[in-house]
Formats: structure tokens, C-alpha cells, sequence
């Protein structure tokens, strides 16, 4: 027998030692940008832990100390009611933070939901739900929210229904575009010839397939919702008084920016840390799942040559 390798056999190789270096190059770029953003937030959020246990308490009044310029005893300065401006910022790390959080992953657990269902059952109750969430997206996202804060209520409530109740519908309307293309695949097919019902095809067999550029978007989305947050506390709508919250600290700040500059920008600093490391994170985890996909597509044409 021949010892040559047949044209197939090259160009399978050939096609395998791009999707290898392809996937090797893509991970570690990955895993570079994501290790960026976890540090830098993961610093901020430290830093915070510290301070809880160190500085002083972020509601105290010093008005013997007003706006005190940045110094050891008072890294970031002080305000126009003596209070350290460091612990404000950091005590408002764990609140815009929390909250984001919060809302950002309740969004996506009742947008992906819906959207499965939507996309896996169809008839009726996919219009009833598509048809909420067409309504849900004609309106401007903040302007929404707004709308949302001024009937409920301002305050710690009002943002998170506000960012929950505009934020769940892209996630249902992308999880149903995705639900309808997988619910043809084989073993989705498969499940339903071997008796599975439908609760469990969904939620053990297409979920986990479906719910990964979700979760790559929330993380960018959580972005969104730090700065959503911080605007309405700007604004007067969001997080009261006295509580320290990022977007009332560099409201409280912006009458003084001429004198005392440090009230505002070194928090607006933190913000701008904190949005950078978690849009890191999002790009990691994105360029992640784009080349696992890259490998699936290179591979099904690698196998492809073989036939």
C-alpha cells in the first residue's frame, strides 16, 4: 500500500491545525482580557472589604473637617458635611454593586425563561409573550425605568422593579430566536421520542445550550445597570439620602467641582475602574464562546472533508 497521503488527509490536517491554534490563541486572549477585568474589580471590591473595618463610618459628620482636601487621613477628601468621601465611595461599592447584580440576573432568569418557553412551545402563549416584549422595547430603556421609579416609588424598590421590568425582554427575545433554531436539533428530537416531558427537554436539555451568550451579554449589561443606577440617584430619583451611593455622591459634589473637585471625580474614578473590569470580563467570556463555536463550525467541516 501506498505510504502518500491523499489529498483529504492533507487538507483534514490542514483544517485541524487551524481550529487548534485558532482555539488555543482565542482562549489565551480570553483568558488575558477576563484576568484584566476580575483584578481590577476584585481590587475594588478588597479595597471596600477593608475599609468597612478601618475607615470611618460613611454617615459621619465632621463639620469641623469640610472639604478637606486629599490627604492621609482622608485619601479621597472630605465633603461640604465633613464626611470622608473614601468611605462614601467604598461603602457604595457593596450597594451599586448588589444591586446590578440583583437585578441584572433576575432580568436574565425570567427573560431566558420566557424565552424558552415561548420558543419551545409556540402557539399562544408565544405571541402573549413576544407581543409583551415588543411592547416592553418600543419605549427608550431609561425613559422606562423612569417611568417605573416614579410610580413606585424612589428609592432602593422602585430602581430594581424599574431595571427588572425594562430589562428581562432582550434576553426573552434572543433566548426564543435561539430556542427556535434547537428545538429541530437531534437529541431535542430525541428526548421527545423517548417520552421526556417538556419541562425537562427545556430546562435539562436546551437551557444549557441556549444560555451561554445570555450570560456572556449580562455581564455588559451589568454595566449598563451601574451607570442606570447611578443616573437616577443623580437625578434625585434613585437611592436617598443619606445612604452613599455613587451617583449621589457625585451629584452632592458637582456644586463644589470648581473648589473642591475630589467630591466627584474621585468617585466617578471607581465607577469608570469598576465599568472597565466588568467590560474585560464580558469580552473574555465573549471571545471565549466565539471560538468554542468557531471549533464546532471548523469541526463539523473537517469531518465534512472525510466523507
Amino acid at each position: 500500500m501506498s505510504s502518500r497521503s491523499s489529498p483529504y488527509d492533507t487538507q483534514r490536517t490542514s483544517a485541524a491545525r487551524r481550529v487548534a491554534q485558532r482555539l488555543r490563541w482565542g482562549s489565551a486572549s480570553g483568558r488575558r482580557s477576563a484576568g484584566v477585568g476580575l483584578t481590577l474589580v476584585g481590587v475594588v471590591v478588597l479595597v471596600s472589604v477593608i475599609g468597612h473595618f478601618v475607615l470611618s463610618s460613611p454617615t459621619a459628620l465632621k463639620l469641623e473637617s469640610t472639604l478637606a482636601h486629599p490627604s492621609v487621613h482622608h485619601p479621597f477628601g472630605t465633603d461640604d458635611l465633613g464626611r470622608d468621601v473614601l468611605s462614601r465611595t467604598l461603602a457604595a461599592t457593596w450597594l451599586d454593586l448588589g444591586v446590578a447584580f440583583a437585578t441584572t440576573y433576575v432580568g436574565v432568569l425570567v427573560g431566558v425563561l420566557l424565552g424558552a418557553v415561548a420558543g419551545y412551545l409556540g402557539g399562544w402563549l408565544e405571541r402573549v409573550i413576544m407581543r409583551l416584549t415588543d411592547v416592553v422595547i418600543a419605549f427608550p430603556f431609561i425613559v422606562l425605568v423612569i417611568a417605573i421609579v416614579a410610580i413606585v416609588g424612589p428609592g432602593i424598590e422602585g430602581v430594581a422593579i424599574g431595571l427588572v421590568a425594562a430589562g428581562w425582554a432582550f434576553y426573552a427575545r434572543f433566548t426564543r430566536a435561539e430556542m427556535l433554531s434547537l428545538r429541530e436539533r437531534e437529541y431535542i428530537q430525541a428526548a421527545r421520542t423517548l417520552g421526556f416531558s417538556r419541562r425537562r427537554i427545556v430546562l435539562r436539555h436546551a437551557l444549557p445550550n441556549i444560555i451561554r451568550p445570555s450570560l456572556t451579554y449580562s455581564v455588559s449589561d451589568m454595566v449598563l445597570n451601574i451607570l442606570y443606577i447611578a443616573s437616577l440617584s443623580y437625578l434625585g430619583l434613585g437611592i436617598q439620602p443619606p445612604t452613599a451611593e455613587w451617583g449621589a455622591i457625585i451629584s452632592d459634589g458637582q456644586q463644589y467641582l470648581l473648589t473642591a473637585w475630589w467630591i466627584s471625580t474621585l468617585p466617578g474614578v471607581v465607577v469608570v475602574i469598576v465599568g472597565v473590569g466588568l467590560v474585560l470580563v464580558g469580552d473574555g467570556l465573549a471571545d471565549r464562546f466565539r471560538v468554542r463555536r468557531e471549533l464546532v463550525i471548523d469541526t463539523a467541516g473537517v469531518a465534512a472533508t472525510t466523507q
